[in-house]
């Protein structure tokens, strides 16, 4: 590989893991929530009704570690569980209006970052970066589980035409 190249590659290694770290920080600085607990409310709130073994799953979490979090985030008053309609022995999970709070700030947070972040790129650019992010992000996944990891702390409202869409079901 030429040297233009491996530079490209390293520089855009440090600014993923600079933005995420940035993302992270912002989001979590005004709350006691872990990461964990955020990205439980963004995707909980993303997909109402998922069960604890499809939030584990997205968050790649042991099936007791997904209980664990699931029981944090119902005694903080955020999430709720309920019976699934489908298979009352299906326990599903909704988000309390507590928790619709906190994740409306939450992403809140994460837009100001990312803003602050991408006004530094020339308007004239602003159109090629979007294309060229859209290309990246659907080359990282195969199945709806991995599209809603990849996008567990994204604001669904805001992506017209996501690149996620498209996997059908959780399952």
């Amino acid at each position: 590989m030429s040297e233009p190249f491996n530079r490209l590659t390293n520089m855009f290694g440090a600014l993923v893991l600079g933005i995420a770290d940035r993302v992270r920080w912002a989001a979590l600085d005004e709350t006691t929530l872990g990461g964990e607990t955020a990205a439980a409310l963004v995707v909980i709130g993303h997909t109402p009704g998922l069960s604890i073994n499809q939030l584990g799953r997205v968050l790649r979490l042991s099936h007791p570690g997904a209980v664990r979090l699931v029981d944090r985030l119902t005694a903080s008053g955020l999430a709720m569980r309920s019976a699934a309609s489908h298979d009352r022995r299906v326990v599903v999970l909704n988000l309390t209006e507590t928790g619709d709070t906190h994740r409306a700030a939450l992403l809140e947070r994460r837009r100001k970052v990312l803003e602050t972040i991408i006004s530094e790129v020339a308007p004239e650019d602003l159109a090629v970066l979007e294309r060229i992010t859209d290309r990246m992000i659907r080359t990282l996944s195969d199945d709806a589980i991995s599209a809603l990891n990849i996008c567990r702390l994204c604001n669904e409202r805001q992506c017209v035409d996501c690149p996620m869409n498209g996997f059908g079901p959780l399952n």
